[in-house]
């Protein structure tokens, strides 16, 4: 668990032109962590659960992450053409990343289902979870259905009002993990080095994006905040079980 931590710290550090080499060691050292818990205890032991989760923020990655253009298939060596086998093997890992990705979660959610008492709140976060892997992927009509059971299975909650609004209420920037949110830390806006202000469709895209702030100093950063901002995929807010478009929303960003 350690080794696949430190691989993904190397990763978001660009240590290395081969990034795709870090995020396939990610996966393998949760891989490895993950046979180890059932090799031990089985496939429903709860120990499972954090390489599970280490597993699927990988896929995230590895399913985004081109392989730069000085990593090619064929490198010449003595006039021979040699196959790069890091690269045609990564580019194995992305095409199966999506087939990947749904096995982790149903794997997550046969665990909390296999507990003495499941809750109800735990396994709306795991269809939520798959909602949010459907429509990284493209996958909107599932995502939404996945969203759909979500709220059905939190209706029979004493709270599922709150449950709700916490998952629903507002867009959430994907892949939900606090470790590999592609958006830097949301502040307060006097503590912000820039302020945007934009909208989510109801498909969760960002649209009518503008910046508010007139800090000139920072306007190479928040020209690249501005970009990727526009290449994130958003879980859109819900009213009534329907996903709907979101305007105006103002945040403010830290990008020191």
């Amino acid at each position: 668990m350690q080794q696949a931590q430190w691989h993904y710290d190397a990763y978001q550090l660009g240590l290395e032109p081969q990034g795709h080499n870090r995020l396939m060691a990610m996966m393998d050292q949760y891989k490895l962590a993950a046979q180890d818990v059932i090799a031990r205890e089985g496939e429903l032991s709860p120990r499972l659960l954090p390489p599970l989760h280490g597993m699927l923020q990988a896929q995230y990655l590895i399913s985004r992450h081109e392989v730069q253009e000085q990593a090619p298939v064929f490198t010449q060596d003595d006039q021979l053409p040699q196959i790069d086998e890091s690269v045609i093997r990564f580019r194995s890992y992305r095409t199966q990343s999506y087939q990947q990705g749904n096995a982790i979660i149903e794997a997550i959610a046969s665990i909390e289902k296999s507990q003495p008492a499941p809750d109800s709140a735990t396994l709306a976060r795991t269809l939520v979870m798959l909602g949010d892997w459907r429509l990284w992927n493209g996958r909107t009509d599932s995502a939404l259905e996945a969203y759909r059971e979500a709220e059905t299975a939190l209706a029979r909650d004493t709270n599922a009002r709150e449950q709700i609004q916490r998952l629903f209420a507002e867009p959430v920037a994907l892949p939900a993990f606090a470790e590999a949110n592609p958006l830097p830390p949301v502040v307060e806006p006097q503590q912000a080095d820039v302020l945007l202000s934009f909208g989510v469709s109801e498909a969760g895209r960002v649209q009518d994006l503008e910046r508010l702030d007139e800090n000139e100093e920072l306007d190479g950063p928040a020209y690249r905040l501005m970009k990727r901002l526009r290449k994130t995929t958003f879980r859109p807010r819900f009213e009534a079980g329907h996903p709907v478009e979101t305007e105006k929303l103002v945040k403010a960003f830290n990008l020191q």
